[in-house]
């Protein structure tokens, strides 16, 4: 990943960053000495006011908090092992071939999650300055506008933990094709050669031959690679002779010269 491609997600915070700036310098010329930021309509009284070098000062700790608390967040989000990290299908984002983009997805959501709390900051210093007096000195505007933030957020929080880290049809067959490759090479990086199987078979003192292994030639026939007939066999060895059959019981031969007595 190059510098730009690093660099891309700070896009959103750089353009609120300064956007809320000139909104202080512009806030800083036209406030009056005391700023009233809640209108209460009935009583005619303020619900928040403060001046005009406290409003301002209070304004550039906000946006100074924001902004290292993203940094922050971001070098956790870099420097933290994929393993840690809390994502949707995990299994399939914590792949090592997707976890570029895991990574790149969520510096992406921090960095519009820390723009819009810049925006809702420079709405806030707007409204003060429009809404001293007149038709917008009213209650509820600031009301609107941090109830459309804080909804902003959750609704931004549901999203990216439902469709936000979807699988894409390209990612996924970016992520199968290694995959494949790697399958496909694997038994024949492991499995030994049929030639050198056989040889270590044969080459083993004492081993059973395999069913589909080569016999030796029987010996005593013709060609000496067919099998040994019947007449070739040799009889085996009996007393009585050709006769063939099951043993007889064994029984003692009686001695020479009787009985003694």
């Amino acid at each position: 990943m190059n510098l730009v491609a690093r660099l891309r997600p700070a896009v959103p915070v750089a353009v609120a960053l300064a956007g809320v700036l000139v909104g202080l310098a512009v806030a800083s010329r036209l406030l009056p000495r005391r700023v009233v930021l809640v209108h209460l309509s009935e009583t005619g009284g303020a619900a928040f006011a403060a001046s005009r070098s406290d409003l301002i000062l209070l304004g550039l700790l906000l946006v100074v908090g924001i902004v290292l608390v993203w940094l922050a967040a971001a070098f956790f989000l870099a420097v933290t092992p994929a393993r840690h990290l809390l994502v949707p299908h995990a299994a399939f984002w914590k792949r090592p071939a997707n976890r570029v983009e895991m990574r790149r997805r969520y510096a992406r959501y921090l960095a519009v999650a820390t723009s819009a709390s810049l925006w809702f900051v420079a709405a806030l210093f707007v409204l003060a300055t429009v809404s001293q007096e007149g038709p917008l000195a009213v209650w509820w505007l600031p009301a609107v506008i941090s109830a459309a933030y804080v909804l902003f957020v959750l609704v931004g929080l549901v999203w990216v933990f439902t469709a936000g880290f979807t699988p894409t049809s390209s990612t996924v067959t970016e992520a199968k094709a290694p995959a494949r490759t790697s399958d496909a090479a694997a038994p024949t990086a492991g499995r030994p050669s049929t030639a050198a199987a056989t040889s270590g078979r044969r080459a083993t003192p004492g081993a059973r031959p395999s069913p589909g292994a080569e016999r030796p030639a029987a010996v005593g026939s013709p060609s000496g690679t067919g099998p040994r007939r019947a007449s070739d066999r040799a009889a085996p060895p009996s007393g009585d002779g050709s006769r063939q059959g099951p043993p007889r019981p064994y029984q003692p031969r009686p001695r020479s010269g009787g009985p003694r007595g």
